[in-house]
């Protein structure tokens, strides 16, 4: 089973038609779906491999609402319930560029998980964002370490820079080394301010860690590195449409994590779960917001 614990939100995604006209109105479209990092990697996963979600909403229309999302997506949902669910405003220009405003709500009052919710995880996926706030930082830490000291792997998504600078630059870091995530997934600001890669190859981080790094960035080839070496360079075939940005990274992550798990071989194949992330984000760049549209493919049978 891959197991995603962490943030989950409203998204009230605003797609804008025209440029934004100041103190007046500014055409557009306006939709309301579930939200978060981690739900999203569960939402994208779940047709592909079972999946279980952890995380915290609010007893109220918001939070009923993203848990009827994800069940309908075939995630097993494991919800917390207390305060208000949390809401991100995403706004998207015309070139699919966002803009967001969070309000993380419940996301970050995640307490100790029950160990029975993490029984059967292989992979455990968490993000960045589930450490900008207590009690859900140590919740999601408590929780990695279990999975990890039982024999399953840990997937850590950098997420965001501000992020990075919210937590402390040198507290996140001295995290990941502790954590040893298994796989790492970040884009290419983050990796630099990190130090775990650069231009040239692994920055000084990697070095210090165990775990494969999938340095994504953007419409460039994706870099697979560990340690001091870069293992496989894959190229990033062109989207034929893109409206929006919005989940593309959580579509990667759960596209690579899902083929991983479907990989019967001695050794997992890298560039072909980079292969398969890449055609999932693909999906969800051409639809507004963190969907892929009406069309997704049966859950297959896992072992």
């Amino acid at each position: 089973m891959l197991g995603v614990i962490g943030d989950v939100v409203q998204d009230i995604v605003v797609w804008t038609e025209e440029e934004i006209r100041p103190a007046t109105d500014t055409k557009s479209q306006i939709s309301m779906t579930r939200g978060g990092s981690a739900a999203n990697v569960a939402a994208f996963a779940a047709p592909r491999w079972r999946t279980r979600f952890i995380g915290c909403v609010g007893d109220d229309l918001g939070g009923h609402v993203v848990e009827r999302e994800l069940t309908d997506r075939g995630v097993d949902v494991r919800l917390q319930r207390r305060g208000d669910t949390g809401m991100i405003v995403v706004l998207i220009d015309q070139d699919g560029e966002r803009n967001m405003f969070p309000s993380r709500g419940a996301s970050g009052l995640l307490e100790k998980v029950d160990p029975a919710w993490l029984q059967g995880v292989k992979i455990l996926h968490i993000t960045g964002y589930s450490l900008q706030n207590e009690p859900t930082a140590s919740s999601v830490i408590a929780a990695a370490r279990a999975v990890k000291a039982a024999g399953g792997r840990l997937s850590f998504d950098v997420s965001s820079t501000g992020m990075i600078d919210l937590y402390g630059q040198d507290e996140f870091v001295d995290l990941m080394v502790e954590l040893e995530p298994d796989y790492i997934s970040a884009n290419q600001d983050e990796t630099a301010m990190l130090g775990l890669a650069d231009a040239d190859g692994p920055g000084p981080l990697l070095k210090r860690l165990s775990g494969v790094l999938l340095a994504r960035a953007g419409k460039d080839a994706t870099r697979i590195m560990r340690g001091c070496d870069v293992l496989a360079t894959v190229p990033v075939h062109p989207a034929e449409v893109v409206r929006d940005l919005t989940g593309a990274g959580d579509a990667f992550n759960a596209g690579f994590l899902t083929a991983i798990l479907q990989d019967t071989g001695p050794e997992p194949d890298l560039e072909a779960a980079v292969e398969a992330a890449h055609a999932l984000a693909r999906r969800v760049l051409a639809h507004a917001g963190a969907t892929e549209g009406d069309q997704t493919p049966s859950t297959p049978t896992p072992a």
